[in-house]
């Protein structure tokens, strides 16, 4: 009878670490999918960045247009 005990008391920790196993593979592969897709992430907000630069600059200058007619309007 300790013989069969023994049987499964291994046998379940076999399966355990089979499981675990299985787990820590999973974990790797999705650690390494939310990688991939958080440098796609911050491509895409360097790329939002330097489209912000450029909106910016020409709001600035539009602005600066709109201030120099009407400084020029002021003084007629």
């Amino acid at each position: 009878m300790d013989g069969v005990w023994a049987a499964v008391v291994t046998g379940s920790f076999g399966l355990i670490m089979l499981l675990v196993e299985k787990g820590r593979r999973e974990n790797t592969r999705d650690h390494n999918f939310v990688a991939e897709k958080l440098d796609s992430l911050k491509e895409d907000i360097a790329d939002i960045d330097a489209d912000i630069c450029v909106v910016e600059s020409k709001i600035d200058g539009h602005i600066n247009d709109h201030l120099n007619n009407f400084q020029k309007v002021k003084k007629k």
